[in-house]
C-alpha cells in the first residue's frame, strides 16, 4: 500500500509541477509521456503491489490528462474540439474497455464539478462512457498476450491499425453528432431557436473533424507512445 501512495503521489506531483510551472500543456504532455515511458522500470519491481500500482498511477494520470485537455479547449453549443481521447486510447490499449469508459467519464465529472462551464450533463457523460467503451472494445491488447515479461503491449499491424481507427472514427463521429447534440439540445435548447435536426446539421462539421482526429491521431498515438510502454 506504501508503494501505491508513494508512486502515486510521485506521479502526480511530477505530471503537476511540469503544468503550473509552466502553464503550457505541452509541458504536461512532454512530463506524462516521459513518466509512462520510464514507468515499467520507475514502478514495476519484484513486489506484488508493483503492477497494481502502475496500473492506478496510469489511470489517475490518463484521467488527469483528460480533464485538462478538455478544459484547456474552450466550447461552445455548436463546436468542441479537443484531444481529450488521447489518453482515453491509452487506457484503453493498456486495460480495456471498462477502464477507457470509465476514466473518459470519470474525467467529465470531475471537470464538471471543479471547472463548471455550464449545468452539469449526466447524458453527454454517458456518450463519453460510450466512446471510451468503444475504444476499449477496438484496441485493448490483453496483456497475457505478450510473449515474454518487459515486453511492449503488442504491435498492431498497420492495416489493422487503420482500419480499426476508422471504425472509432465513424462510431465517435455518430456518438457526437446525434448522443452529444441530442442531450445538449435538452440542457440548452437549439442556438438562435433551431430545432433539434437543424442543430444535428450544424454540428456535423465540428463531429467530422472530430471524427478525423481520432482516424490521424490514433494510429500516430500507438507508434510514438504506446508500444513504448513497457509491461
Amino acid at each position: 500500500m506504501l508503494l501505491i501512495d508513494e508512486g502515486f503521489l510521485t506521479a502526480v506531483q511530477y505530471c503537476v509541477r511540469c503544468y503550473t510551472i509552466t502553464r503550457r500543456l505541452p509541458f504536461l504532455l512532454y512530463g506524462v509521456v516521459t513518466l509512462i515511458g520510464k514507468g515499467g522500470c520507475f514502478f514495476m519491481s519484484n513486489h506484488p503491489a508493483s503492477g497494481r500500482a502502475y496500473k492506478l498511477v496510469l489511470v489517475a494520470l490518463m484521467t488527469a490528462m483528460t480533464l485538462i485537455i478538455n478544459r484547456v479547449v474552450p466550447a461552445t453549443p455548436v463546436y468542441h474540439l479537443a484531444v481529450d481521447f488521447v489518453p482515453v486510447y491509452i487506457v484503453a490499449v493498456l486495460f480495456g474497455p471498462l477502464w477507457s469508459a470509465l476514466t473518459y467519464a470519470v474525467a467529465d465529472t470531475i471537470g464538471g464539478i471543479l471547472f463548471p462551464v455550464g449545468p452539469f450533463n449526466p447524458g453527454i457523460t454517458f456518450t463519453l462512457f460510450l466512446i471510451g467503451l468503444v475504444f476499449g472494445l477496438l484496441f485493448y491488447r490483453k496483456n497475457n498476450a505478450v510473449q515474454s515479461a518487459g515486453a511492449n503491449p503488442g504491435v498492431i499491424p498497420a492495416r489493422i491499425l487503420w482500419l480499426k481507427s476508422f471504425i472509432a472514427a465513424l462510431a465517435t463521429f455518430a456518438i457526437k453528432l446525434f448522443g452529444t447534440t441530442y442531450f445538449l439540445y435538452l440542457t440548452y435548447g437549439g442556438p438562435e431557436g433551431m430545432g433539434y435536426f437543424a442543430y444535428v446539421i450544424s454540428r456535423i462539421p465540428n463531429c467530422v473533424a472530430f471524427g478525423a482526429l481520432v482516424f490521424v491521431l490514433i494510429p500516430a498515438v500507438q507508434k510514438v507512445i504506446v508500444e513504448r510502454i513497457r509491461i
